[in-house]
Parts: C-alpha cells; sequence; structure tokens
C-alpha cells in the first residue's frame, strides 16, 4: 500500500513540476498522474479495508468513508481508462499535447 501512495505522489509531484517547468508534456503528465492514482486509492482502501476486517466496514471506524470517496475521487475528472486513453492519444500523435488540447 505504501509503494502505491508513494507512486501516486511521484506522479503529481511530476505533473506539478511539468505545469511550471515544461508545460508542453503537462498533459501526459496530468493524465498519467490521474490514471494512476484513481486505481492505487481504490486498491489501497480495498486492501485496507481487508487489513482491517469486519470493522472496517461499520460506523465504529472511518474506513468506509475513505473507500466511498476512494471510488467516487476515481470517477472524477474521467476515469482511469479514459485518461489511460489519452495518454496513448497523445502519444501516438492523434491528439495535441498542448495544455489547452482536449479538456478532460
Amino acid at each position: 500500500m505504501l509503494l502505491e501512495v508513494e507512486g501516486s505522489r511521484s506522479g503529481a509531484y511530476y505533473a506539478a513540476w511539468c505545469a511550471d517547468a515544461e508545460p508542453e508534456s503537462l498533459p501526459e503528465a496530468a493524465s498519467g498522474a490521474k490514471a494512476y492514482s484513481s486505481d492505487a486509492g481504490w486498491r489501497v482502501c480495498a486492501s485496507s479495508l481487508q487489513v482491517h476486517g469486519g470493522i472496517g466496514f461499520t460506523w465504529e471506524h472511518d474506513l468506509h468513508f475513505f473507500l466511498k470517496r476512494a471510488k467516487t475521487n476515481a470517477l472524477l475528472y474521467g476515469s482511469a481508462t479514459e485518461h489511460r486513453e489519452r495518454v496513448a492519444a497523445i502519444g501516438l500523435g492523434e491528439l495535441e499535447s498542448s495544455p489547452a488540447a482536449q479538456p478532460v
């Protein structure tokens, strides 16, 4: 779970760096970070639920809120599949790789 969280953090940091230093690669970096983080957030919460057992989905523990939030965040601003398709389209030259190209 730590590797998933650190991978998401690295992707977000790279996208933030691209926004400042290399804006032409921002669409790819942002979509890559969103796709990875969406999946990682759901996997981390689901694994945490398994670790905590039955208490993880009861009202006595806040994990059920995190699980629901992870699912909502995974679909917010486009699903991971849509963002992977966007990265592939940019890589194949089907989309223009500029910050104004194809809003998410």
